[in-house]
């Protein structure tokens, strides 16, 4: 593994196109990893503020309400009031949430691969907590493209009143499943998405250039945390 002391914003670009070069100089491109996080959380805010800023209150409260499953009477008149009321700022709780979680996931992504880098690596790399923060960082980086397709598809619309699951465009469920709320598996298949297996892909990458890992050792362990989640999240789902 190399981690020369080298730093360039191209960095961000090379995530993309050259992302074995990324992780060889991961310790030098520490600074361009924490700007491409505040970038992520910049895009991910502007865009949800965005995307519910045009929509009519009812709209949005339909909606939710659908994807709410199946209440009484009773629990969905309480349902519908409280969303009523909250129903102008769902941009703002939606982004302010989604950052928080997309931190919150990260920093847990970060503690996943050192413990795996002191347990699994055939040559363990000398990196901080603070190193594989922005390591998963990097791994996270899809998420830009992610939500540009996002911000493209609602930009474009005719109408601000849209589906509130336009943002899970690239789901297995919007190309290949077809569930529809209150299904089972429709939670499940809406977050499974193409751009989850980029990211995965990324990681297995960082995992072969900065802990000398085999590709299919790397792949295995970059594959793992979420066969895991999903596997036993359609095992609930399905039972």
């Amino acid at each position: 593994m190399n981690t020369e002391n080298t730093s360039s914003p191209m960095a961000m670009v090379d995530i993309f196109v050259a992302p074995k070069s990324v992780f060889d100089n991961l310790l030098g491109n520490g600074k361009w990893a924490w700007l491409s996080l505040l970038l992520i959380i910049a895009v991910l805010v502007g865009s949800q503020i965005a995307f519910f800023s045009g929509m009519s209150s009812d709209w949005i409260v339909e909606q939710q309400l659908a994807q709410a499953g199946e209440m009484t009477a009773s629990e969905a008149a309480q349902a519908r009031e409280g969303m009523t009321m909250m129903a102008e700022y769902t941009g703002i709780i939606a982004s302010i949430a989604g950052s928080i979680i997309f931190v919150i996931l990260t920093a847990l992504s970060a503690a996943y691969y050192m413990v795996i880098s002191n347990v699994a690596a055939t040559k363990t790399p000398e990196f901080s907590f603070g190193n594989w923060f922005t390591f998963a960082v990097w791994t996270q980086m899809p998420t830009i493209i992610n939500t540009i397709g996002f911000i493209v598809l609602f930009a474009g619309a005719n109408t601000a009143d849209l589906p509130l699951t336009l943002g899970s465009y690239a789901s297995v469920n919007q190309l290949f499943l077809s569930y529809v709320p209150g299904d089972a598996l429709f939670n499940w298949a809406e977050t499974l998405n193409l751009f989850l297996i980029w990211g995965i892909a990324l990681a297995a990458i960082g995992f072969n250039r900065c802990c000398d890992m085999s590709a299919a050792k790397s792949i295995f362990f970059a594959v793992l945390p979420s066969l895991v989640i999903f596997g036993v999240w359609f095992g609930i789902a399905a039972s």
